[in-house]
């Protein structure tokens, strides 16, 4: 591949490995745009759990806008699983939405479908095959009985 194509008065330049700046940069311009066109402003947080050294052992990101909760990154250390951890950070997690006025949570996963359903979570799409021999799921929950 090229390495710079000229395109409408632009150079177009094929970057194999993006720096975190430049994908920042195209995030605050994507987001800069959606809030001209949608209301509100997407609200980031974070739960994170350190053992006693200060090591990141467990950790949640979550993203709130327009009335939903998106779980961006769940992760558990290995040798914590099975604790109740998982269970604890999105209980808090969709406690936080809803405080804020969420409706409902959704996600993506292609390894932990069969723990978010535990939590109440649902089914509503999948791709095939991606990543290669598995498929990714969607899955929502309401995060209010009136829904």
């Amino acid at each position: 591949m090229s390495n710079a194509i000229a395109l409408l008065g632009l150079t177009l330049r094929f970057e194999p490995t993006p720096p975190l700046e430049t994908r920042q940069a195209l995030g605050d311009r994507i987001r800069a745009f959606n809030a001209r066109h949608a209301p509100g402003a997407a609200e980031r947080f974070a739960l994170l759990g350190h053992d006693d050294g200060a090591s990141l052992r467990a950790g949640l990101v979550g993203v709130l806008f327009g009335g939903w909760l998106f779980i961006e990154s769940l992760w558990v250390d290995d040798s914590l699983r099975g604790q109740g951890i998982g269970r604890a950070l999105m209980a808090q997690a969709e406690d936080h939405a809803r405080a804020k006025g969420c409706h409902d949570a959704w996600l993506d996963t292609f390894q932990a479908r069969r723990f978010y359903e535990q939590i109440g979570y649902v089914a509503f799409g999948e791709l095939e095959n991606y990543p290669q021999g598995q498929s990714r799921h969607f899955l929502r929950k309401a995060l209010r009985s009136d829904d």
